[in-house]
């Protein structure tokens, strides 16, 4: 499957300053936000490291770092998990969280939270839920079976539950699921970004002072 960071804001707080959702990296800088942020730390959160890799994607290295801190200062706080910020926006704690798509209409939308989803203009990032056999594995042959089942229409269509995007053409979408060609995503490197990992987090920890 693939999935796509948003950002996920409270309704009740974008009617309250008659502001529309974030629709841009840099509207999250806006005054109005102060305070009012959630979002993980990358280094618990494989959700938030995506978020700072996508950043050093569209930004480059040092701006993209740059604007993490900026951004930190906007932070109400931090969280463990990528997708704690979608119950927190929808109680009304903060107003805006970042987190993937999937988790904004699986556990806020869905759930009846006053939420709503939007995307940056910019660019966003992506992450691919993948799978593999076991070298050496005790059950290559049923290994196989279950690895064709999991990528039939059939299997690939139980992610609606999830809102997850499914990679077989053929399975059914969950309603309301935005899909890639909708989305303007950055050229986003995994290889480069799971390397590059260690060293960017503790630049990240520096800048920010988390």
């Amino acid at each position: 499957y693939m999935g796509f960071l948003g950002f996920v804001s409270n309704k009740d707080f974008l009617e309250k300053h008659g502001i529309q959702p974030p629709q841009s990296w840099y509207d999250l800088l806006k005054p109005v936000f102060e305070g009012e942020i959630s979002m993980a730390y990358p280094y618990t959160s494989g959700t938030a490291y995506t978020r700072l890799a996508t950043l050093v994607f569209l930004m480059g290295e040092d701006k993209a770092l740059e604007f993490e801190k900026k951004l930190s200062e906007q932070v109400h706080h931090y969280t463990r998990a990528g997708s704690a910020c979608v119950t927190e926006v929808g109680l009304g704690e903060v107003a805006v969280g970042i987190a993937f798509a999937h988790d904004i209409l699986a556990k806020g939308v869905a759930k009846g939270y006053p939420v709503v989803l939007s995307f940056p203009k910019e660019g966003t990032g992506y992450e691919i839920g993948g799978m593999a056999l076991i070298k050496g594995g005790p059950e290559p042959e049923l290994a196989k079976v279950f690895y064709d089942w999991m990528t039939s229409a059939e299997a690939q269509s139980l992610f609606k539950k999830w809102y997850r995007l499914p990679l077989n053409p053929e399975a059914e979408l969950a309603e309301g699921l935005v899909t890639a060609d909708q989305l303007p995503l950055v050229n986003y490197d995994a290889k480069w970004a799971a390397e590059n990992r260690d060293r960017l987090v503790e630049r990240w920890r520096e800048v920010t002072g988390y």
